[in-house]
């Protein structure tokens, strides 16, 4: 997953981006992954170089899921997340919401290959709206990797509406993780550079992706616009170029156990470092 050869470069790339000074234009990016070889690279992605992010945000989630509780997944993607938390968390149930079939058409593949069909249904959605059965029905909230997708802040803003509306009816929880735009434009590339990429598909759509991200401010400013001023917030990875804000749900009870859920060995390292970026109070095991 790890290039061993380009990890030297890791602490001038750190150090660049935290000398620049000023900002990026957001240019936003195509709300629906459809190419069917973007999608066909974005699972492979899935399943080794991001795998240690959805590991630990599988982790995160299921430490803030109360008992056989329900997760409404905005923007899965080929459920690869929503997989690790199934296998982590046997007594979840998870939603997933998505526009791009090809995505959704995997991710059922996946379900079924794992065995958790049963409990993870993953149906077509916009991430800019939800629906009052699912609002009223879930536990925790999520959105990963996803709000970047949105084209306008004012999208942005109806999808945080969203999750504050469901919030106040059910008191459920609420995870939000992304991408972060930073300040140098040649910082995020040469983070990319230091990993074994699936494709050049992926490579262009990870590029496109931090570019439409919010910074840090912009997103915990839309937060506190939208009502959500009480999630707690964090960066997480080497250059701060992952946002994370949650909160836990107002009735969360004590969380299930966390099953063991083996990582291929290429994958250690890199999880072990994710980790160590994430809030400890995430990352502990009930």
């Amino acid at each position: 997953m790890l290039k061993p050869s380009r990890l030297p470069l890791v602490v001038p790339i750190v150090v660049r981006e935290r000398l620049t000074r000023g900002g990026r234009v957001r240019v936003p990016e195509p709300m629906v992954m459809a190419d069917l070889q973007e999608v066909a690279e974005y699972d492979q992605a899935g399943a080794t170089v991001q795998l240690p992010l959805h590991h630990c945000n599988a982790m995160a989630l299921g430490s803030l899921l109360p008992p056989d509780g329900l997760v409404v997944d905005l923007g899965c993607g080929s459920g690869r997340q929503l997989l690790r938390l199934a296998l982590g968390r046997p007594d979840a149930r998870l939603i997933g919401l998505d526009l791009s079939t090809p995505m959704l058409e995997t991710g059922r593949r996946l379900a079924l290959e794992h065995g958790i069909a049963d409990r993870v249904e993953l149906r077509t959605g916009d991430i800019a709206s939800l629906g009052l059965d699912l609002a009223q029905k879930a536990s925790l909230i999520s959105c990963c990797l996803a709000l970047h997708h949105l084209s306008t802040e004012e999208l942005a803003v109806r999808c945080l509406e969203a999750i504050r509306q469901a919030r106040e009816r059910t008191g459920c929880g609420v995870y939000i993780f992304d991408l972060v735009r930073l300040r140098h434009p040649r910082s995020w590339p040469a983070m990319l550079s230091l990993a074994a990429i699936p494709g050049e598909a992926f490579l262009r759509d990870a590029i496109a992706s931090e570019r439409a991200a919010f910074t840090f401010t912009e997103l915990t400013g839309l937060l506190q616009r939208t009502g959500l001023a009480d999630l707690q917030h964090a960066c997480v990875g080497p250059l701060g170029e992952y946002q994370l804000h949650w909160v836990p749900g107002q009735r969360p009870g004590a969380p299930s156990r966390w099953q063991t859920v083996p990582l291929p060995r290429e994958a250690h390292l890199l999880t072990w470092i994710a980790r160590r970026s994430f809030p400890r109070a995430l990352m502990r095991r009930p």
